[in-house]
C-alpha cells in the first residue's frame, strides 16, 4: 500500500503542487497542505485517513471526499 501511495498518488505532479509537506514517518504518512493537515496511517488490512481542513479546504470538501472515495475504491480487492 506503501508503495503504491508512493507511486501512484504522490508522485501525481497535481498533488505535489497542493502539497506543502508529506512525509513518512513509519507507515504513517503526515501531509500538510493550504487545504488542511492530515494523516494516512496503514495497517494489514485497512487504511485510516485522519484530515483537518482550512477554511479553503472547507470550501472544496465535497470534491476532496470523491477524489479519496474514488481512488480508495481502486484499492479493494476485486470481487
Amino acid at each position: 500500500m506503501k508503495s503504491y501511495i508512493n507511486l501512484k498518488v504522490l508522485s501525481r505532479s497535481e498533488l505535489q503542487a497542493l502539497f506543502d509537506n508529506a512525509v513518512w514517518h513509519g507507515d504513517t504518512l503526515h501531509i500538510s497542505s493550504k487545504l488542511g493537515n492530515g494523516t494516512i496511517a496503514l495497517f494489514d488490512k485497512r487504511a485510516d485517513i485522519t484530515i483537518e481542513l482550512s477554511l479553503f479546504g472547507t470550501a472544496a470538501k465535497k470534491t476532496l471526499e470523491n477524489v479519496l472515495d474514488k481512488e480508495l475504491k481502486q484499492l479493494s480487492p476485486k470481487k
